[in-house]
């Protein structure tokens, strides 16, 4: 007989779709014990909701949706699959409250327009040496031209190596020219102004000449407590660790010992990039994990070796209480970065276990450590750091819950050769397994795929976890008694070796691989397959690798575009038939960097006046060029003399002056006011025709996206106030 029934008789339902609910519901009843990881999932789905807005919602959503939710629980406690359904509901709304809180106590008014050169006094945050100069933080006192509602609550300035020694806590008056934050340079590229937004800072810039001090922290009333003290701790240690370690290695021993690392030079980092060796200068998961372990052994060891503690105490749990300890310190002085809280929490658990002789690592640990961080800084869940730190400990804890047993066996019995080699092993198939874990994230945000990073990895690792780090830990314990030399000299032995690995393997050929843009509708794909291949245990969580797939896959449907207008008109670049970009001479430095980090291509200048230029561009009128692609012809109007364009000429004008309206009835036309007004433009040209795309619209109305006004503007609101 049909499915499909004659008219009156209704629809009667594919065969196949009970089966499959009661596939759905055997499967969900056979995870019981696993249901419970995915609450941290919610709670980030409520966060990630939040930022998908292209509007502010109203302050009492997230409280109301979360009250809903608690009331649908009590309605629901005695149906299970309601409930279930009704705490995963209360969870996305609490993730909801968690960062509406955190964007009115962290956010800040952002400056909207360029000021200065202006005279500015304030208190130091914070300070970090960079290789000319300083880049500080400063709480500002009322800037001129600013009322109070519009004052950013922090600058980050750089300030140049003649300004006076600084500390955080000092007062301190310079002059400096204040700029917006930088905004995208490409719709959906990375968004500078929602992270600092977040973090705080609504202006940057840079000092004419030095800052001067006008009290020290100890003159003035403090103002940060014990953060404040916190910093100027950090700010000493590095100090005193460049005093023994200059230039590449200090910056290194700094950046794994107080998260510092500015003075590394630019070809340093690049190469631990390249080598895909980045996680040794995040303080993380390895680093918290290889302290513990040292602190934990060695006290354990020295009080071994005392017959009356160790036959009347339980020493170890008097170690795993002082590697607690220490891990928090750790924490403190290294700044709390994200992967530093994620490691904290899960590293205590483990010897708070140990206290409780309750040790057992699972993927529960991981989850709990999500909802932590999520809770303590909610906008870290579209950051790199959280993505890419959690991506691969979910990815490891998955497989050694699976492969754990079997994987030892392998590795870790036989002669002490065979224990060697399986170390080895062991570091290859982490590294291996954290890549997959971590890579869709760094195709995001990066756009390159290392592909000898495992090679790195296999000879890095051993040299931090024996060498680098022990010594960093003991140079740590030396310093209150002035004597941090004596550990800082071989442990920068070891960071001369890591450093030599990451440059050798970045130079290999054939070693970094541009990727396409993965799309956030391709990340989120993937985050959520992972999560559905990680965290269940059943056959079906294969169904996992069909979203890892598919998320994947989107990269195939996008490409850079052709026409890139940024930065108040003052950034033009097109691409060219090789991928490559041409870049206006008036685009700044900044932003061209952002172009060659967002797309991964290179930067070649611009023809000059008269040339012809590539087939592609033709610079050879006054003030005009032209460039075709796809079939596409549109004039990019450099300077007034390029104007005006005959419409019917062309497919659509690119400018970087005012183009008037006399064209934009009949093609596009994208001038210098559309990029102050709605940010970046992007233009793809097409046969079928041109796609323009503008940052500010795809972000929508958002506390941290600007909204320039004119001065008529400015005037007359002052006029009204």
């Amino acid at each position: 007989m049909s499915q499909v029934a004659v008219a009156g008789e209704g629809y009667a339902a594919p065969r196949w779709r009970p089966r499959l609910v009661a596939g759905i519901v055997k499967a969900l009843a056979g995870e019981s014990d696993r249901r419970i990881l995915w609450l941290p999932v919610f709670f980030g789905t409520g966060i990630a909701l939040y930022f998908a807005l292209t509007f502010e919602p109203v302050g009492w959503a997230g409280l109301g949706a979360t009250g809903a939710a608690i009331a649908l629980v009590s309605l629901l406690w005695r149906h299970p699959a309601g409930r279930d359904a009704a705490i995963a509901f209360a969870f996305a709304a609490a993730g909801f409250v968690a960062i509406q809180e955190a964007q009115r106590s962290q956010g800040a008014p952002i400056l909207q327009r360029r000021l200065g050169p202006v005279a500015v006094t304030g208190r130091v945050v914070d300070i970090d040496a960079l290789d000319h100069g300083w880049r500080i933080v400063v709480m500002p006192d009322p800037l001129p031209g600013l009322a109070a509602s519009e004052r950013p609550r922090h600058l980050r300035l750089h300030i140049p190596a003649t300004s006076d020694p600084l500390r955080p806590g000092d007062r301190i008056s310079l002059k400096a020219m204040l700029y917006p934050v930088p905004a995208q340079i490409m719709p959906g590229g990375r968004d500078m102004q929602r992270e600092l937004y977040f973090a705080g800072i609504g202006a940057v810039g840079y000092s004419y000449g030095g800052a001067r001090r006008l009290a020290s922290a100890a003159e003035e009333p403090s103002a940060g407590g014990w953060r404040e003290w916190v910093l100027r701790l950090r700010t000493e240690m590095t100090e005193r660790i460049h005093a023994v370690l200059p230039g590449a290695a200090g910056g290194v021993a700094s950046a794994v010992i107080t998260g510092k690392r500015g003075t590394m030079p630019d070809e340093v980092k690049q190469a631990f990039r390249d080598s895909g060796l980045s996680h040794l200068l995040a303080i993380a998961g390895l680093h918290l994990g290889l302290v513990g372990g040292f602190v934990f052994f060695a006290v354990r060891g020295g009080l071994a070796l005392i017959p009356f503690l160790a036959l009347r105490y339980p020493i170890k749990k008097i170690a795993a209480l002082a590697t607690l300890a220490v891990l928090f310190c750790y924490l403190i002085i290294s700044g709390a970065a994200i992967p530093t809280e994620r490691a904290f929490v899960m590293n205590g658990i483990i010897f708070a276990a140990i206290l409780l002789d309750r040790l057992r690592l699972s993927m529960r640990i991981c989850a709990l450590a999500a909802l932590v961080v999520l809770t303590l800084d909610p906008a870290s869940l579209v950051g790199v750091s959280f993505q890419m730190s959690f991506g691969a400990v979910v990815a490891l804890v998955a497989v050694y819950e699976t492969w754990g047993t079997r994987l030892a066996q392998a590795f870790h019995r036989g002669s002490f050769v065979h224990k060697a080699l399986g170390y080895c092993g062991a570091v290859a198939v982490t590294t291996v397994v954290a890549t997959f874990g971590t890579e869709p994230f760094a195709i995001y945000h990066f756009h390159h795929l290392v592909l000898y990073s495992p090679l790195a990895n296999v000879i890095a690792v051993p040299i931090s976890a024996m060498w680098t780090l022990p010594w960093g830990v003991v140079a740590c314990l030396l310093m209150p008694f002035g004597l941090e030399h004596l550990a800082l000299i071989p442990m920068g032995w070891g960071i001369d070796l890591t450093i030599h690995v990451a440059q050798s393997v970045a130079a290999l050929p054939g070693n970094v691989w541009t990727m396409p843009r993965l799309p956030t509708v391709g990340v989120v794909l993937v985050a959520l397959g992972g999560c559905w291949l990680c965290l269940w245990q059943g056959r079906w969580r294969l169904w996992g690798t069909a979203g890892i797939v598919i998320g994947l896959a989107t990269m195939l449907f996008t490409r850079p575009p052709d026409i890139v207008l940024a930065d108040f008109g003052r950034f033009l670049a097109v691409r060219a038939a090789d991928g490559d970009y041409l870049v206006a001479p008036t685009a700044e430095k900044i932003s061209a960097s952002f172009l060659a980090s967002e797309t991964g291509a290179r930067l070649l200048p611009w023809p000059e006046k008269g040339e012809g230029g590539t087939a592609a561009l033709d610079c050879g009128a006054e003030g005009r060029c032209a460039y075709t692609a796809n079939g596409r012809r549109v004039a990019l109007v450099t300077g007034d003399s390029g104007l005006p364009v005959l419409c019917y000429t062309v497919d659509a004008i690119v400018a970087q002056v005012p183009a008037g309206f006399r064209c934009k009835a009949q093609i596009p036309v994208v001038d210098r006011i559309d990029s102050w007004r709605e940010g970046a433009i992007a233009l793809w040209l097409d046969p079928g025709g041109i796609r323009v795309e503008s940052a500010n619209a795809s972000r929508g109305d958002r506390p941290w996206v600007p909204h320039p006004v004119s001065r008529r503007e400015r005037e007359k609101a002052a006029e009204v106030r």
